[in-house]
């Protein structure tokens, strides 16, 4: 049976990789509609340069009414993309998220959210919107039902997968090809550079040898632009002396995102069918 509906996606720009490979990987999508704000920039240049296509509406319309517009029939996606760098303060993240969840309840047959745990900003996130909007909410999760830790845990497969790179890894900072093209915006996000101004090279560095960090993993997803990946990989090891190392593939798993999707398209389509 043909999916008929409008899936609302709503995420971070680290995860925009993991949507164009969903986007890319069903047939089943008839219109992509992106709502244009300041964060979807690097995912409209991504969807362009492999040829998607895809229809703008500025964030103010859409919410003005112009989401009355949406197709009748088909298969639609709206991506609606959050700011970055809201990961600063996982409760400032969370209300973010659930106001955006409130707005779009009806708007939307069914929600998939982008994240993962996200320092526990998204724990419970099911049972909170089971209980206080109608709209069915999928997030990432690995099969055992676990929400993803973050968007490494969702390069490798869920919580377990990442509790063993940690052990084997430890003290090592990771990237995927959505962390390292925003690894610039992302450094001042992390905890341990909390109020640092943006800029001050010298006492990220500092910090960085006081914590005994000097190595970046790259995690090969698969995913997103190699060159640009290798590039902004490079660009962070050269600017705080790190070395670079990289996972090896067999470790990369694009399971979670396509378990996650799926069960966002079954929600979809019981909503429709009644």
């Amino acid at each position: 049976m043909p999916c008929e509906g409008t899936l609302g996606v709503i995420g971070c720009p680290v995860l925009e990789d993991e949507m164009i490979y969903c986007l890319e990987k069903d047939a089943d999508i008839d219109h992509v509609f992106v709502i244009r704000n300041e964060h979807c920039n690097s995912l409209l240049r991504k969807m362009e340069k492999r040829g998607l296509d895809f229809c703008c509406v500025p964030e103010d319309v859409f919410f003005m009414g112009g989401y009355q517009e949406l197709p009748d029939t088909g298969f639609n996606w709206v991506i609606w993309m959050k700011d970055l760098g809201l990961h600063e303060e996982p409760k400032d993240l969370r209300q973010n998220i659930l106001s955006a969840l409130r707005e779009t309840d009806g708007v939307f047959d069914a929600i998939m959210l982008f994240y993962g745990l996200c320092g526990n900003a998204f724990k419970d996130i099911d049972v909170w919107a089971s209980e206080k909007i109608r709209t069915p909410v999928v997030i990432l999760s690995s099969r055992d039902g676990k929400i993803v830790d973050d968007c490494i845990a969702a390069a490798i497969g869920g919580q377990d997968n990442y509790l063993r790179l940690l052990r084997k890894y430890p003290g090592i900072l990771y990237f995927t090809p959505g962390f390292a093209t925003n690894w610039d915006e992302l450094t001042y996000r992390m905890e341990m550079f909390r109020g640092i101004e943006k800029g001050d090279d010298s006492m990220i560095r500092m910090i960085f040898e006081m914590a005994d960090y000097d190595t970046v993993m790259k995690i090969p997803t698969g995913l997103g632009d190699e060159e640009d990946f290798d590039r902004c990989t490079h660009e962070f090891a050269e600017r705080y002396d790190f070395n670079i190392i990289e996972l090896d593939k067999e470790w990369c798993t694009t399971d979670a995102v396509e378990y996650s999707y799926d069960r966002a398209k079954e929600a979809l389509m019981r909503i429709r069918q009644g």
